[in-house]
């Protein structure tokens, strides 16, 4: 079945490519959409306590895709609000914590870094990142203005972040390990927005990055086989 598989869209945030997730989700070739949680980013809105039009819109074409598709929504550490209810069916959209299919464990990860588990340091990281988004924006159309490529400062922070933290937890290492644990020879999940298609202990990894700088989903073809693609 030929399946797409997104996660991090941070729907909410000032960082979501609303624009390139509505081109994305032109293409209705799919049959079914698996989304990996981090989909509303349900911290910031918290803070700003609505969402905007272009938001609105990416919500409303993932219900629209709903009517005639299968989606299932994995929840994460953003739109953990989900949780609370989880398992749940609201039409053809099925609300799980985690989803198994022919060997292949389909999980957000948060649960498995252990920075988020420090709930309160992962909501001060989230909006303190939210704000670097915002920061590079502008600070990318002042480098294109004096004719500079572009620079990325939220990766960067990100990526410096990321190595200050791999001495506790190996976040893919773990995720394999625990995709043993559940009998599957292979993990698809997002939460760390670093795509990624690896071989790990004789199990296949596979990250399907975020919709806020990388812009890269997992496609599964007709013949069952996964592929990262970058829009």
């Amino acid at each position: 079945m030929k399946t797409l598989v997104i996660s991090d869209l941070h729907i909410g945030s000032k960082g979501c490519k609303t624009d390139e997730i509505l081109e994305l989700l032109k293409d209705e070739s799919y049959l079914r959409y698996i989304l990996v949680g981090d989909i509303i980013d349900g911290w910031l809105f918290q803070k700003y306590k609505k969402f905007s039009y272009q938001h609105t819109k990416v919500i409303r074409r993932l219900l629209k895709l709903s009517k005639d598709k299968e989606i299932i929504w994995i929840s994460g550490n953003h739109d953990e609000f989900l949780r609370k209810y989880t398992p749940i069916e609201l039409g053809n959209i099925k609300v799980v914590d985690e989803f198994i299919e022919n060997g292949i464990w389909f999980c957000h990860g948060d649960k498995y870094d252990g920075i988020i588990k420090m709930h309160w340091l992962g909501m001060l990281g989230s909006i303190g990142y939210d704000m670097a988004l915002w920061i590079n924006r502008w600070y990318n159309r002042y480098r294109t203005w004096r004719g500079l490529p572009y620079h990325s400062i939220s990766q960067q922070i990100k990526e410096g972040v990321k190595v200050a933290t791999t001495y506790v937890n190996d976040f893919e290492v773990t995720a394999i390990k625990m995709a043993q644990k559940h009998n599957c020879y292979g993990v698809i999940c997002g939460h760390i927005h670093q795509p990624a298609d690896r071989i790990i202990d004789g199990a296949h990894y596979l990250n399907s990055g975020d919709w806020v700088e990388n812009l890269t989903a997992v496609l599964l073809d007709n013949q069952n086989k996964f592929t990262i693609f970058k829009l």
